[in-house]
């Protein structure tokens, strides 16, 4: 059976959690399945040698000792300069091969995921189309929901896939507003069809795997949990800036907000708080709290947040600069969120031709 190769048409539309969801879809139809990422810029070392953070999601998530192998190419920060002054190519695509082998002959299917969009890596020779080609993969092309730029991109990335020799398998249209989804999926696959390129699935929008946790929202912060240790696995919908009154303010909050205000400002506070108790038994608007400026309320106020089990987190900054950094932050999915794990495999097992991916990778 040949590898699969799951290639982005651009960052962030999915392909990891596509990962998830094809390994669970593939191990409940009886077959073992090997997990790489040949490059890779998001590290951690380990015991000195470098796994992609995305990797080390995937293999502890999903349970998949087997596939713990190193970094094939690690790309972290100034090392692609050093590679392109100094390009070995042959030697690059060496190890990869070399990664690939190791877990092929233990497997029945081995998923490659690409890094970044479809030309990531072509600095060095390694682009997702060099790659596929190398390991003599498929490639399934995952791109974010919408019609004509959706089409566009998809069409502009199967011709660079062509250029580099590698062999398109279809498309797959990610993060579709529900309310667009019938629309967006008929569209799509005409589109699609008209293009000569297989569409193997469209998938909804999933807010389970678009939250974060309030535990995911404060190590990226840096913040300092003051109280609510046993909710942070609440999770995050709309992140909202106090700056209007209390009485103003209140209105505005909606299922699992994260609301941000200074610490010094008890009225926000009391008011955020107010709601959250009323609201114990039904649903809680609000999912936790942000105070900025490094102020820490006074004592009663304090004690009050600790009562609540609100979670409570403070932080150096500003309001709006917190806000800012809030609003530039992308949640990956963690090894031990075993609810947005879940939701992968569910999502994809769902919306996406399984049965057909498999039967492509036999031709």
């Amino acid at each position: 059976m040949k590898p699969l190769y799951v290639v982005g048409t651009r960052r962030d539309v999915g392909k990891t959690t596509t990962c998830i969801g094809l390994i669970g879809a593939f191990r409940e139809r009886g077959l073992t399945v090997g997990y790489m990422k040949p490059l890779g810029q998001r590290l951690t070392t380990i015991h000195g040698e470098h796994y992609e953070n995305d990797t080390l999601v995937i293999v502890q998530g999903m349970d998949m000792s087997s596939s713990k192998v190193p970094m094939a190419v690690p790309l972290p920060r100034g090392r692609v300069e050093e590679e392109v002054k100094d390009l070995h190519e042959d030697r690059l695509a060496e190890r990869i091969t070399d990664t690939f082998e190791e877990l092929s002959e233990k497997h029945d299917v081995v998923l490659v995921e690409a890094m970044g969009h479809v030309a990531a890596g072509a600095c060095v020779k390694l682009s997702s189309g060099d790659v596929a080609s190398l390991l003599g993969a498929k490639v399934l092309l995952i791109c974010g929901g919408g019609i004509g730029s959706t089409i566009d991109d998809i069409a502009l990335c199967a011709t660079f896939l062509s250029a580099r020799g590698a062999e398109l398998m279809g498309a797959a249209v990610n993060k579709v507003w529900p309310e667009k989804f019938r629309r967006v999926r008929e569209a799509t696959m005409k589109g699609l069809d008209n293009l000569g390129i297989r569409s193997i699935g469209t998938m909804p929008y999933e807010e389970t795997l678009a939250f974060p946790t309030m535990r995911q929202v404060t190590e990226q912060l840096d913040g300092q949990v003051c109280c609510g240790h046993e909710t942070m696995t609440n999770r995050v919908g709309e992140t909202y800036v106090a700056a209007m009154e209390p009485q103003h303010m209140v209105a505005y909050l909606k299922d699992r907000s994260l609301v941000i205000t200074p610490g010094d400002r008890s009225d926000n506070i009391l008011a955020i708080l107010s709601m959250h108790m009323l609201d114990k038994a039904t649903e809680r608007p609000v999912s936790g709290l942000i105070l900025s400026g490094g102020f820490r309320p006074a004592g009663k106020v304090m004690s009050l947040l600790a009562e609540s089990g609100l979670p409570v987190i403070l932080c150096k900054g500003d309001t709006h600069t917190v806000a800012a950094q809030l609003q530039e932050m992308v949640f990956k999915i963690a090894p031990d969120d075993v609810e947005r794990i879940g939701a992968a495999v569910c999502l994809v097992d769902e919306y996406m031709d399984v049965d057909a991916i498999i039967e492509g990778l036999k031709e």
